[in-house]
């Protein structure tokens, strides 16, 4: 098995952010490869050191500062067969109670390639039909997990489960998933990821041990990329466009044709005042038909233009020292100046809210249609 969209023989790679943060789990980041969580590694690590480690955790936090990363350290740590030292002392005699994973011995390496038979990610599946809205998780996957995680571990002392995202479950999955939680199997953990808690049922999250990662800050994440040979000035571009989402950051210092994706996205978002009615529906038609055949391709689009909004709403309050895409500064200065302020407001909320209607497979036409009729208007249009 692998760890990879739940699938029991064959699965994707894990994102490249995390095999990058896996792949380079030394310096700056910590023995770990996180940034800027500190408090969450400690909290980990005070758990395995006493031999206490949950059953289930909940890692809450934004999205792309490294929950996916931590849960796979996790899963490699419960497995890890190293004998090297750990944090200075004499080598562990008891591999249960490591600490932290050594990125060196066979489970730590078949974990971070993605093929150790006892970690696997339960995430959304793929529309098999073109037409198909994403419908999360569903039942039957949190029906399979019970059956594996019925097993004994394979290859090592402990079965690991990821759910990522665990707010994708639809209600039928969280209810299933309740009741496996109520009565755990031995030597299994769960890892439960979300950038939205909210959406889980209170006793999901009751029964779990939350550990919340911060966004980083900008200067970790520039620091952070000059470590890993990003030249100065694009690390400082790439920081504060990142905002404090290392992932993010990562991501595009790996492959700057994202940056360029993301270009065009901003484009499009400061081009919306300027719209017609007829113009934003005829987009809405065409965005919710490109959901439908790639919904993370959307996503990525509104989050791009919640970033814009939010950057013009920061210049129109005189802290222009606050936004995040400081080489767009002219464009952003131009919508600030043509549209109302409380217009942009309502429009960054109505992002945030088409996005969780998204998520929640709502119809995209009729979500579209309803938030491209809140963006802003240039004054006197």
């Amino acid at each position: 098995m692998e760890h990879g969209t739940w699938n029991m023989e064959h699965g994707p790679e894990p994102a490249p952010c995390s095999l990058f943060l896996v792949a380079s789990s030394r310096g700056e980041a910590g023995v770990w490869g996180l940034v800027g969580q500190e408090r969450a590694v400690a909290a980990l690590e005070r758990a395995l050191a006493t031999g206490r480690a949950a059953h289930a955790y909940l890692l809450v936090g934004p999205e792309r500062v490294g929950k996916h990363t931590l849960a796979l350290r996790l899963a490699q740590a419960l497995n890890c067969e190293g004998d090297s030292p750990v944090h200075g002392e004499p080598a562990c005699p008891e591999p249960s109670r490591r600490v932290e994973p050594c990125d060196r011995c066979e489970p730590c390496r078949r974990i971070a390639a993605g093929i150790h038979a006892d970690v696997q990610t339960v995430t959304v599946e793929e529309a098999e039909e073109e037409d198909e809205r994403r419908k999360g998780i569903h039942v039957s996957q949190i029906r399979e997990l019970e059956r594996v995680t019925a097993l004994k571990p394979f290859q090592g002392r402990s079965r690991v489960v990821i759910i990522d995202p665990a707010d994708e479950m639809n209600a039928s999955a969280q209810n299933a998933f309740l009741k496996t939680l109520e009565e755990p199997p031995p030597q299994v953990v769960f890892v439960l990821v979300t950038a939205d808690e909210s959406r889980l049922l209170p006793t999901i999250r009751s029964r779990c041990r939350r550990l919340e990662l911060r966004t980083p800050s900008v200067a970790d994440v520039e620091a952070t990329l000059l470590e890993r040979g990003v030249d100065g000035e694009r690390a400082r571009l790439l920081a504060r466009l990142s905002a404090g989402r290392i992932g993010w950051a990562l991501e595009v210092a790996a492959d700057p044709s994202l940056l360029e994706r993301r270009g065009e996205s901003l484009s499009q978002a400061g081009a919306l005042a300027s719209m017609t009615v007829a113009q934003r529906l005829d987009l809405a038609e065409r965005l919710a038909q490109e959901y439908r055949r790639r919904p993370e391709a959307l996503l990525a689009e509104l989050e791009a233009w919640r970033d814009w909004w939010r950057d013009v709403l920061i210049v129109q309050a005189g802290a222009e020292d606050g936004v995040a895409n400081v080489d767009r500064l002219p464009d952003l200065r131009r919508d600030a100046a043509r549209c109302d302020q409380s217009e942009v407001a309502a429009f960054v909320r109505a992002l945030q809210e088409a996005r969780r209607y998204l998520g929640e497979n709502a119809q995209p036409r009729l979500v579209m249609e309803t938030l491209l009729l809140e963006a802003p208007m240039e004054s006197g249009q």
